[in-house]
């Protein structure tokens, strides 16, 4: 705990609204707890000080008076959404080595300041890739939270578009309204218009897409996070993986991750180990998605019938609706292999 002398100084510079005092003093305390070896205590009050003002909560009140998004010129289609996502890391299994990653870019993210100072500069770019349904939109996020910052969510839906030069034009519509606040900016489905330009199935337009995609990546000097996620990270330009500051994989989960998530997930019931054991075994090889979508089964039934243990009954069924989906996008999309039955 803070010394006596430090939470005294606190209360006071508050009772006297002296905001620079304030501050000085709550760095004081994130310095002390950061020697007395509690870093994640540290980072969570360095992170709350930062973004205090951008905390996920005045977010939410204040989504209405965010400017107009930008359009598609020829459709009049939103080229993009701005989410306040309300989960945050400890909310995902994630392997450490990929926990770790994050954690040091959320941790850089909040001494931007002290690396800039340094002529440094955090981690702005990140590039997520893996199978679709582990984890890539949900660490995403995640990140959104962690930094207290909105998700500003660009829709290739409405980007790509069929006009000569309107894709690009709508590229340029995305990064000049990012630039105008603070984001975490994600591009989901990003092989969409990172292709490399030299594969011959590709015509002259994703040349020119790509080309006006790096030069205002390479121009943006907005203070956001900047992540692209794909699920085909082989047919990216090959300059696509040099503008990024790091490159994070995304593999399916273990069954151990499987079994914690399922934890995690049905924590609000009564659950036997025995039930959570015949779950993740029935889920080998399968997504964070499709364990997500078995455990969402679960609880449904649960709610339904005013129970709060889970029972054999819940278990076996949610397992049937999840092998019937499987087989339904097995057989639907036999290129794709076992397909996820979820998004990520």
């Amino acid at each position: 705990m803070a010394r006596a002398d430090l939470i005294r100084r606190l209360f006071e510079s508050y009772q006297g609204r002296d905001d620079e005092a304030f501050r000085s003093v709550a760095s004081e305390i994130i310095e002390e707890e950061r020697k007395k070896q509690h870093p994640v205590l540290a980072n969570e009050l360095k992170r709350i000080l930062v973004n205090g003002n951008r905390s996920m909560s005045s977010v939410r009140s204040e989504t209405h008076s965010f400017e107009a998004v930008p359009t598609d010129g020829e459709r009049k289609t939103p080229l993009l959404s701005v989410r306040t996502p309300d989960r945050y890391l400890d909310d995902l299994i994630l392997a450490p080595d990929l926990r770790r990653s994050l954690d040091r870019i959320v941790e850089e993210f909040c001494d931007w300041d002290v690396l800039e100072a340094n002529g440094l500069w955090p981690t702005r770019r990140i590039l997520f890739c893996g199978p679709s349904g582990c984890g890539k939109t949900a660490s995403a996020e995640a990140l959104s939270s962690e930094l207290g910052l909105p998700l500003l969510y660009v829709r290739f839906d409405s980007v790509v578009s069929s006009l000569l030069g309107e894709t690009a034009a709508n590229l340029r519509k995305v990064f000049d309204y990012a630039s105008r606040g603070q984001w975490v900016i994600f591009f989901d489905e990003f092989d969409a218009i990172g292709r490399s330009r030299d594969d011959a199935t590709e015509h002259g337009e994703i040349k020119r897409v790509v080309n006006s995609f790096l030069q205002l990546l390479d121009g943006f000097g907005g203070r956001s996070l900047i992540i692209a996620a794909t699920n085909f990270a082989q047919v990216l330009d090959p300059a696509i993986w040099r503008r990024f500051d790091d490159v994070l994989r995304f593999d399916l989960p273990d069954t151990e991750s499987l079994r914690s998530l399922l934890k995690l997930r049905l924590r609000q019931l009564q659950t036997r180990d025995s039930q959570v054991a015949e779950i993740a075994s029935s889920l080998i090889g399968a997504t964070f998605a499709d364990a997500e979508r078995v455990t969402l089964d679960i609880r449904k039934s649960c709610a339904m019938r005013g129970r709060t243990s889970v029972q054999s009954s819940d278990v076996s069924t949610a397992i049937e609706r999840y092998r019937y989906r499987r087989n339904v996008l097995v057989r639907e999309s036999p290129q794709q292999g076992r397909p996820s039955v979820d998004q990520d």
